[in-house]
Parts: structure tokens; sequence; C-alpha cells
């Protein structure tokens, strides 16, 4: 297996896939491209005040989150998310307009997720004490917009979580959705709702292996890549509902995020961060072209000597053909670059 790069578009951050087009943004522009960054049609911009000239500069910008992190499609446009807050673009308007309410934080990339009614659901993310708690947890909420308004899903309890990593929808069950929290072993929890939020259950509950930042679902299994500076990460699965662990590959780093494409291709991206179960510098993209059953790494780039945590972002949806898409952050070599390349087998 391996994987062959076809192009690099420098300052392009890829965010989700909607049919044939890729919505990304570049600098303080919002653009989508229908030919995977050969041609670009902008949009919109993102901000109009000074916020759009730190967004232009890609190192000021690592610093100073300016530039959206995650945006997500709504019924009417696109709702992004960056160090301040969240933002709303309607399709047509020339740029975003800031959002009032709850968010004020930035939440993980696979920790907004989106209901079939359109709704968008927002994981609370903020550091709430440390990885180590070094005062009680506040609570924790799941934060819901729909039609314009807030409300609270869900509300963990003080002391519960430390945060939200992920929100997922069930792909064929439309009240069915995964909340993957973290960090504590206790706190690390793959939970799940049947009935769009009005009960929140555990699923699985197995300390550091079920600290996760994302999953799939692939033929009926939750796929998903161990977030642990703590201990050994890697690849896992179990056939859902049952909780039986299946571990596929370990890895030398936490995953953070994954991708797949419409070749049944799956992979997720190892990133660099400090702890004492990371055993590389160099972040990595594992792939598997088998069902999520095997993985191979097949991609690597070396993460730089900044404070930064050095990862690989993938845009959310289905990449076309066999076809992988990703962002490299933090890296020595392709920083800020959007990577197009084939999977071979």
């Amino acid at each position: 297996m391996r994987l062959e790069v076809e192009r690099r578009c420098r300052g392009v951050r890829p965010h989700y896939f909607e049919g044939r087009w890729l919505y990304a943004t570049r600098g303080n522009r919002w653009v989508r491209t229908a030919d995977l960054g050969r041609t670009f049609e902008p949009l919109a911009r993102v901000h109009t005040d000074t916020r759009r000239l730190v967004a232009r500069v890609r190192a000021v910008d690592r610093l100073l989150h300016a530039s959206p992190f995650c945006v997500v499609p709504t019924p009417s446009g696109a709702m992004a998310f960056s160090g301040q807050g969240a933002r709303l673009w309607r399709r047509g308007a020339a740029h975003f307009t800031a959002l009032d309410g709850p968010v004020d934080f930035r939440p993980m990339r696979a920790g907004v997720g989106l209901a079939p009614d359109g709704s968008v659901l927002v994981g609370e993310y903020r550091d709430n004490g440390g990885e180590v708690p070094q005062r009680p947890r506040d609570p924790v909420h799941v934060w819901r917009w729909r039609d314009g308004v807030w409300s609270v899903a869900w509300r963990f309890r003080s002391g519960q979580v430390r945060h939200v990593h992920a929100v997922v929808a069930h792909p064929d069950l439309p009240d069915t959705f995964f909340v993957c929290t973290g960090d504590a072993d206790a706190e690390s929890v793959v939970w799940v709702t049947d009935d769009d939020f009005a009960t929140l259950r555990p699923w699985l509950s197995a300390g550091q292996v079920s600290r996760t930042c994302s999953l799939e679902l692939v033929g009926g299994r939750v796929v998903w890549g161990i977030d642990s500076p703590l201990e050994t990460s890697g690849v896992c699965s179990a056939a859902f509902p049952d909780t039986a662990v299946v571990r596929h590959t370990d890895t030398e780093g936490p995953i953070y995020y994954s991708g797949r494409n419409a070749a049944g291709h799956v992979w997720f991206g190892v990133s660099v961060e400090p702890g004492p179960a990371v055993h590389t510098d160099r972040v990595q993209v594992v792939a598997s072209v088998d069902g999520a059953q095997t993985f191979e790494r097949v991609f690597s780039r070396r993460a730089d000597p900044t404070p930064q945590l050095s990862c690989i972002l993938s845009p959310r949806g289905i990449s076309p053909e066999n076809t992988v898409v990703f962002f490299l952050r933090a890296t020595m070599r392709w920083d800020g670059q959007l990577v197009v390349a084939r999977l071979l087998a």
C-alpha cells in the first residue's frame, strides 16, 4: 500500500465535502473547489475587521486562531468556529457574521456534529482544570443550534468529564448520536443517545482505550483512533451495540482525526504532543483498504519545534474515488498545506 501525492495547495484548510465540491478556507477567504484544488471559486470573506489581516499570515494565525479551525454546512450556508467563537455564512453573502450565544470556545473538528434535521450540535471544549485536574471540573455541555436558536442538548454534571472531543451522528439511525469525552480514564467514554438526547448513556468505557476524538462507522462497526499521550494509542473497533474491542494496530502517537473515501478506504492521522506514550516526532497517516481491518503507515512529516500540537486534519464527508485529502498543521515541511493524494493498494 502506498500514498501517491498529486498536488499541494499552500494555505488551504479543507473543511467538508458537499457533493462534488470541497469547501475550504484560504487565509481570510471562504472558497470551494470542484477539482480537488486545481482551481478555487471564492465565496466570501471570513472577517471584515483587523482579524482579516491575522488570518492571512499563517505564522501569526497559528498563535491567534483567527481563521476557522472547523466549518460545517448548514441548510442555509455554513457555520465556522475559531478561537473567537462561532460565525455564520448565508449563501450569497459577502462575508461571515459573528453568531451570539454560548460558543465562545474553539471546539474540536469532530466536536461539531450535524443532525438530519439540519441542526448543529457543538461539544464544549475548554481546558476545564487540565488533563490532571487542578480544580473541580465545571459542567460540560453539548449545545444545539436549530432555527437560529441555541439550547442545551445535554449537560454533563460537574466533575463527570473534562470536555467533549466528538459528536457524531449515526448515518443510518436518525436519532442516534455518539458523544466522545475525555480525558482521565473515568472521563474517557463513548456515549450514545438513540432518542435525540432525551437520554444519554455510556456505550464504551475502557479507560484510555475509549479516549477518542473521532470515529468512523464501517460495515456496522464503530472504528476509532485512540487519543492518548499517556498510554499506547492505536486503531480499534467494536461491532455496535456490542462492546467487545478489537485492536487493529498500535501507533506511535495519539490520533486526533480520521477520513474516508468513496473507494471504502479509511485513514487516521497520528499526532505529535508531549507525553510518556508518544514515541515519534513525525505526524503520520495510517490507512486501510480492506474495510478497516488492517492498517499501514503510508505518510509522515516531521513535527516542527513550536509548542503547538502537530497534527493532520481531514475534511468531513466522503473524498472522491481513492483520494486521500488532508491538511498539515505545525510540521517542518508542507505546514499549512492541503495535500491531495491517492491511496494505491
